[in-house]
C-alpha cells in the first residue's frame, strides 16, 4: 500500500476518524472537568549533617547520600504521619470515622494508622540537586489544606528525628554506663586482691609503682655515691650500720614528697596511699630508734672514706640481696597494678563516654532548619489539563486511523487506478473518460506522481521485454 492509497483511506473514512477524534477529546474534557482538583503545597528544610555535630565533633562526609535518603523515608514513614493526624485531630472527626466504617467496616487497622496511609499516599520527599535542601511536598483538594498539612508534616518530622536522636543517645548512654559499672566494679575487686597480696607477703608498692625495699636501694646506692665523692663521714664508733643512720630520714623525707602527691592523685582511702601510710610510720619509728642510739651511743668517731664506703657497700649489698629474694613477689604485685590502670582506664573512657551521650540526649537542635513557610501555587497539579486534552487527541487519531484501515480491509474497494492495478496484479497504462478540469489541486498533485509512476514501470516492462 503506497501512501496515496493510505490518505485515500483515511479520506474516504474521514467520518470515522473526525468520529473517534471527537470522541476522545470529549471525553477528556468531560474526565477534566469531574475529577477532583489537587493542590501541592511545598515544605523545605536544611539539612545540617554537613556541619560537625556539637556534642561529637563528627561530620557526614561522603555518608550525606544515605543520610539523605533515611531522611526522606523517615518523612514518608509512619511515625511522621501519625503524629499529622493527632495533630489534625482527624482521628475524632465524625465525618473521617464515618469515611473510616464505611471503608473498612471496622476491621483490620485501627483508624488512626488508616487516616496516616492517607497522608503518607500524598506525601513525597526528595533533595534539590545540588543541595542539602530536603523538599517535602503534600497535595490536597484545596490550597489551604495542603498548605497546612505540608507545614504540619515538615514540624512532625522535625520533632520525630529530634527524638529518634535522643532516645537512640539515651539507649547508648544508658549502655555504656552499665559498662562503666562493670568496669569499676573489675577494678575494685582488683584493688582490692592486689591489697590482700601485699598484705599477706609483706610488699608494698609506692606511688611510683616502685617498692619499698627497691627505693631503700636506690636511697643505699645515693649514699654510696655521696661517700665515696665525701673525704670523711661521721660514724657511730663501734657499729657497722652507722652509715645507714641517716638513710631512715632520707627515706622518709621522699616518703613524705609521695604520700602528698598520693594524697592529690589516689585520695584518703585509696589503698596504695594507705600503704604509704603504713610506710611512713614503720619508718618514723626507725628514725626514732635510730636517734636514740646516736644520742646515747658512743661519741661519733671521723673515720677514713674507705671505711666508710665499705660499710655502705655492705650495707648495699645486703639490701640487694633482700630486693632479689622478693623479686617475684614484686613482679605479680606490679602486674596485679598494671592490670588495675587498665581497668581504671576503660572505667573512665566509658564514663567520658557515657556522660557525652547523656549531653547529647539533651540537645534541642535535630541538624534541621526550616526554610520558609510552605508554599502553594493557585494553579491545580492535577488533573493536567494540557496534557491529558493533547492525550486525548493523539489517543483519537491512532484510534480512528486504526479503525479506518481495520474495515477498509474488511471491505475493500476500487478507489484509484492503484487499487485496480492492485487487484488484478497487473500495470495500467491509461486512463480513458476522466474529466480533469475539476480536480482540486491535491488531486492534480497526486495524478502527476501516479502519472511519472506508470510511465517509469512502462520503460522498466519494456526494457525487460
Amino acid at each position: 500500500m503506497s501512501m496515496i492509497q493510505f490518505f485515500r483511506i483515511l479520506f474516504a473514512r474521514r467520518s470515522i476518524l473526525l468520529a473517534a477524534l471527537l470522541g476522545s477529546f470529549v471525553v477528556a474534557a468531560l474526565m477534566t472537568y469531574l475529577l477532583p482538583r489537587r493542590y501541592e503545597a511545598t515544605a523545605r528544610v536544611m539539612l545540617d549533617a554537613l556541619k560537625p555535630d556539637p556534642v561529637t565533633g563528627l561530620s557526614m562526609g561522603n555518608m550525606f547520600r544515605v543520610y539523605a535518603k533515611t531522611q526522606t523515608e523517615l518523612i514518608e514513614d509512619y511515625q511522621t504521619a501519625g503524629k499529622v493526624v493527632d495533630k489534625l485531630g482527624w482521628a475524632s472527626d465524625p465525618v473521617l470515622i464515618d469515611q473510616y466504617a464505611r471503608a473498612t467496616n471496622g476491621e483490620g487497622q485501627d483508624i488512626r494508622r488508616w487516616l496516616a496511609k492517607q497522608v503518607q499516599d500524598t506525601t513525597r520527599a526528595q533533595i534539590v540537586e545540588p543541595s542539602n535542601i530536603l523538599e517535602i511536598k503534600y497535595s490536597a483538594p484545596s490550597p489551604d489544606a495542603a498548605k497546612r498539612v505540608a507545614g504540619l508534616v515538615r514540624e512532625a518530622y522535625i520533632e520525630t528525628s529530634l527524638e529518634f536522636r535522643r532516645d537512640s543517645a539515651r539507649k547508648s548512654a544508658d549502655w555504656y554506663r552499665d559498662q562503666a559499672q562493670k568496669a569499676k566494679t573489675l577494678m575494685a575487686t582488683a584493688e582490692e586482691a592486689r591489697s590482700k597480696y601485699a598484705k599477706e607477703n609483706g610488699v608494698v608498692l609506692q606511688a611510683d609503682n616502685v617498692d619499698v625495699e627497691s627505693s631503700k636501694l636506690a636511697s643505699l646506692s645515693a649514699q654510696s655515691a655521696a661517700t665515696a665523692s665525701t673525704p670523711q663521714m661521721p660514724v657511730i664508733s663501734g657499729s657497722t650500720a652507722a652509715p645507714i643512720v641517716g638513710g631512715a630520714n632520707l627515706q622518709l623525707e621522699a616518703l613524705n614528697q609521695q604520700i602528698s602527691q598520693a594524697q592529690q592523685t589516689l585520695g584518703p582511702k585509696h589503698p596504695a596511699y594507705q600503704a604509704l601510710l603504713r610506710q611512713k610510720s614503720v619508718l618514723e619509728a626507725e628514725a626514732s630508734r635510730q636517734r636514740a642510739a646516736a644520742s646515747s651511743g658512743p661519741k661519733i668517731t671521723m673515720p677514713s672514706p674507705q671505711a666508710a664506703i665499705r660499710q655502705v657497700e655492705t650495707a648495699y649489698a645486703a639490701q640487694k640481696a633482700r630486693v632479689l629474694a622478693q623479686q617475684d613477689k614484686m613482679d605479680k604485685l606490679k602486674q596485679m597494678t598494671n592490670d588495675i590502670e587498665v581497668k581504671r582506664g576503660q572505667y573512665v573512657k566509658a564514663e567520658e563516654r557515657a556522660a557525652d551521650l547523656r549531653l547529647e540526649a539533651q540537645v534541642g537542635d535535630a541538624g534541621l532548619t526550616p526554610l520558609g513557610d510552605a508554599t502553594v501555587s493557585d494553579t491545580p497539579t492535577f488533573p493536567k489539563v494540557p496534557l491529558i486534552l493533547g492525550g486525548s487527541i493523539g489517543f483519537g487519531a491512532a484510534l480512528g486511523i486504526c479503525l479506518s484501515l481495520l474495515i477498509e480491509l474488511l471491505g475493500r474497494r476500487v478507489r484509484s487506478d492503484e487499487d485496480l492495478e492492485y487487484a488484478a496484479k497487473a500495470p495500467v497504462f491509461a486512463i480513458i473518460g476522466k474529466d480533469n478540469d475539476g480536480d482540486r489541486w491535491y488531486q492534480r498533485i497526486a495524478r502527476s506522481l501516479r502519472d511519472r509512476l506508470v510511465e517509469r514501470r512502462a520503460r522498466n516492462l519494456a526494457g525487460a521485454n
